[in-house]
């Protein structure tokens, strides 16, 4: 499942990228002549488009929020929501037009600052709380890159609906841990069976709000990871115990357009206006 999901996700990425334009420019499209004789019945036929198909076109930007930690484990154990900030990054994203006919995709390369962890609650039946190693909660500070396969819907001339969709990989800098009874010496230290790479699946939605040449985009960021924190033997070879990152970000961001959303850019006019004088 896991490999089906990184081809998909490779595939729309590439696809997105085999579609953009290739920086010709088609003359008949960008401009219309109007007939000799023009009658007024004619010009109450001509269909004026109310919305103009966006460019292929770039931005690149910052972002920052707060991420909620929760984990996903085997057996299964009782989280409470962990909120943990500063998370932030930066990222560049190129836009495309799909099958050269839908402008609603893009892919995106960035890099962010997060965090991984888990805090357990009680039960509230038998009035314990889980632990691990004996600490009731952990955190992780964690450097990542991502590679997400975009999917918006533009909403008149400023506002598009976001949909994001990748992969991520990223490295466990630091451990935290918190708890009566943290094993000696593992407050502020990884064992030897703990996991420090860390990369998994990585979706997003959100809105945005579009004035030219300025975007700002308001996410909520779902990630679900596939590396475990430790090695599932961890506690005895004769049991497999699993705790996966689930993790629930809120991000906003302000990106800048690199080329135009709309119109030419001065090299792309001076292009055309070669084109014109040798055609």
């Amino acid at each position: 499942m896991k490999r089906f999901a990184a081809f998909l996700l490779a595939f729309l990425a590439a696809s997105a990228l085999l579609s953009a334009q290739n920086g010709e420019i088609d003359l008949d499209k960008e401009f219309f002549s109007l007939p000799e004789n023009l009658t007024p019945e004619m010009l109450d036929t001509i269909n004026i488009p109310t919305h103009v198909k966006p460019n292929d076109y770039w931005i690149m930007g910052v972002h920052g929020g707060v991420t909620a930690l929760y984990g996903s484990f085997n057996p299964t154990r009782t989280v409470s929501p962990w909120f943990h900030y500063p998370v932030y990054g930066f990222s560049i994203t190129r836009y495309a037009t799909l099958l050269a006919t839908f402008p609603v995709v893009g892919m995106e390369l960035g890099f962010q600052h997060t965090y991984e962890g888990y805090k357990f609650k009680e039960n509230k039946q038998t009035h314990t709380t889980p632990s691990i190693r004996g600490a009731y909660q952990v955190v992780m500070e964690v450097p990542e890159v991502y590679l997400l396969t975009h999917g918006h819907y533009d909403i008149g001339e400023y506002a598009k609906i976001l949909l994001k969709a990748g992969l991520y990989g990223g490295y466990r800098l630091n451990i935290h841990r918190e708890g009566p009874w943290v094993e000696s010496g593992l407050e502020d230290a990884f064992h030897e069976t703990d996991n420090r790479m860390t990369y998994g699946t990585q979706f997003a939605l959100g809105f945005g709000l579009m004035f030219d040449p300025i975007e700002i985009h308001l996410l909520a960021q779902l990630k679900w990871g596939w590396s475990s924190y430790f090695q599932p033997d961890y506690l005895s070879p004769y049991y497999y115990r699993y705790a996966y990152p689930l993790d629930l970000a809120i991000t906003l961001g302000v990106y800048y357009q690199l080329t135009p959303r709309h119109g030419h850019t001065r090299a792309q006019l001076r292009r055309m206006a070669r084109q014109i004088v040798g055609e």
